[in-house]
């Protein structure tokens, strides 16, 4: 009698406990991706698992434009372009060259289409001579009054619910969170530290070429209209590697240009931190975010479909906008 009582206070006691657990990610619908997610930071975070990393190489990395906020248009576009209205009467040649021409004339509809190196050409020009603190200043200025053009919300409210919520769920497991932006690195810090919690060291990006003056008996660094590096493609991974120095075991990009390709398929060759003498393999996981819901955010892809080509032929996981999330925003009302 006395051990069918623990035996019921026990299972009391489990169901109690197993109800009072909160879902990580409640802004994704339950299903095998999801799963997936879970599963994977379960394995690679509980000590006796076959896939434990120890937390020194739980490395996450994310694209930002398109995988944790909206790209069409992102905002170092937006900031650029209200410069270059302000600064385009004292430079009329911008009327006959592109793509100053094509971002003055079609606005919003240029950003969304253009690519990523356009965009941060008009940026860099567009604040070329600036001093780098007069930037950043700037540009924090900005994004606390700026609002998106469709959804008439502030940068910090259009972050994706469900990345924010898996971003939350990683570092709560021990993982380290990047973001590598194909964008301005200045603008990615900004937005980064308030939004998701990652402080601008962890933040990796696009940047112009700077030089460092003596103005009035105090060194000042002013940015030049050209362009140092272009964080995109191939030079995603040959950053990673350069700042933090070893391979994440988790990437997340977007379908977008291709441009995330080499960083997720860079992550999957995750090479083991133990001295296994098989050579064994760490475990990872790789996940690219779908556009394909036009009425909660947009719809488009690749004409190639070269990101879903890859994601089919090296079995990442494809989240659709559509329906594996249930809210994209948190100023959504909440699904039934």
């Amino acid at each position: 009698m006395f051990t069918r009582l623990l035996l019921l206070f026990a299972a009391i006691a489990c169901a109690t406990l197993c109800q009072a657990a909160p879902d990580p990610l409640p802004a994704w619908r339950d299903g095998p991706g999801k799963q997936r997610i879970l599963d994977f930071v379960r394995d690679v975070s509980t000590p006796g698992s076959p896939d434990y990393v120890t937390p020194a190489a739980r490395i996450a990395v994310f694209d930002d434009d398109g995988t944790l906020w909206p790209e069409k248009p992102g905002p170092q576009g937006l900031f650029a372009l209200d410069r270059l209205r302000t600064l385009a009467p004292r430079h009329p040649e911008w009327r006959q060259q592109m793509p100053f021409r094509a971002a003055l004339e079609l606005q919003g509809k240029y950003l969304q289409e253009a690519d990523d190196a356009s965009v941060f050409q008009l940026l860099a020009v567009a604040h070329a001579g600036r001093t780098q603190a007069a930037f950043r200043n700037d540009a924090r200025e900005w994004l606390d009054t700026a609002r998106h053009p469709r959804f008439q919300q502030g940068w910090t409210q259009l972050a994706y619910a469900p990345m924010r919520e898996l971003l939350n769920h990683l570092r709560a497991n021990g993982f380290h969170n990047f973001i590598v932006s194909a964008g301005s690195v200045e603008i990615a810090r900004i937005l980064a530290a308030g939004t998701y919690g990652i402080p601008g060291d962890d933040v990796i990006g696009s940047s112009v070429v700077t030089t460092l003056r003596e103005e009035d008996g105090k060194l000042v660094m002013r940015r030049l209209a050209t362009v140092h590096a272009l964080n995109e493609g191939a030079v995603k991974a040959l950053a990673i590697d350069q700042r933090i120095g070893q391979r994440p075991i988790l990437a997340v990009g977007n379908v977008s240009s291709g441009s995330d390709i080499d960083m997720l398929r860079y992550s999957q060759l995750a090479e083991t931190q133990s001295p296994d003498p098989q050579g064994g393999r760490q475990p990872g996981l790789q996940i690219l975010i779908n556009h394909d819901d036009f009425e909660r955010e947009y719809a488009y892809g690749e004409k190639d479909r070269a990101s879903l080509n890859a994601a089919d032929a090296n079995g990442w996981m494809i989240v659709s906008m559509r329906y594996d999330w249930r809210r994209i925003f948190s100023f959504e009302a909440e699904p039934q």
